[in-house]
């Protein structure tokens, strides 16, 4: 029973911690409502900047690529118990971005500046469907899991049968959309919010690949319908119609 305390109190705090993070995202890439912004702040010359900015995103891109791999996950499970796994996971992602708050170097020359007021609209509202659509497509498909709390309470992570709900029936990874969506779109793009954007995607199109081996090796052929019948990213297909869902 104590055991179990100790691990839900883990579970706990890492995901408040994780929520903390997760909205200050949103402050810090709409550069609005927190302490620090994208573009706020002292500024360094632009090569210092880009730089430091560079380290800071390949320090969050390996930390959330290499915790994630299976040998990394089977060489700390010698030494840590598997109830705090999943969630010392979430934790050092949210850490890292805690640390990229505090540490970005702003670059806030503007690459381009939108004034119409109906675009303005527009980009502000799809910033915030995008977003929108990582949460909702995080809740629909094994949020809680993924969080760590089967783990916390004393379950084993367990290979989750291969669901598509909502917009997974349209795209194969709605939170990385979601993600992209709510990183592009802005009225006002700066040499900084470019940059966090641009190496983003570029991280967002190989990770969805390494992604789906695993999930190839881990459904077999069912994954692999599903590859045939629902596109990657994109909810559109182009020189055809899109053929029935895979169950």
């Amino acid at each position: 029973m104590i055991a179990r305390i100790f691990f839900t109190s883990y579970w706990a705090f890492c995901y408040l911690t994780f929520l903390v993070a997760f909205v200050y995202l949103l402050g810090f890439i709409g550069n609005r409502y927190t302490f620090s912004t994208i573009d706020s702040g002292l500024q360094l010359p632009f090569r210092e900047a880009l730089l430091i900015d560079i380290g800071l995103l390949l320090l969050f891109f390996a930390q959330h690529s290499i915790m994630a791999r299976g040998w990394f996950k089977r060489a700390w499970r010698r030494w840590m118990p598997e109830e705090m796994e999943r969630s010392t996971y979430v934790l050092a992602t949210s850490l890292v971005l805690f640390f990229i708050y505090v540490k970005w170097e702003p670059m806030p020359e503007l690459v381009w500046n939108i004034q119409h007021p109906l675009l303005r609209v527009l980009l502000e509202g799809l910033f915030w469907l995008g977003w929108t659509t990582v949460i909702v497509s995080s809740l629909l498909n094994g949020h809680w899991n993924l969080m760590g709390l089967r783990q916390a309470w004393g379950g084993r992570e367990e290979i989750a049968p291969l669901r598509t709900p909502g917009p997974y029936r349209w795209v194969r990874h709605p939170m990385m959309v979601g993600t992209l969506l709510g990183l592009w779109a802005t009225p006002e793009m700066s040499r900084g919010h470019l940059l966090f954007a641009g190496a983003n995607l570029v991280y967002v199109l190989l990770a969805v690949r390494w992604e789906e081996r695993d999930l190839v090796s881990t459904h077999g052929e069912e994954y692999t319908r599903y590859q045939r019948t629902v596109p990657r990213l994109c909810p559109l297909r182009w020189g055809g119609t899109r053929r029935s869902h895979a169950p």
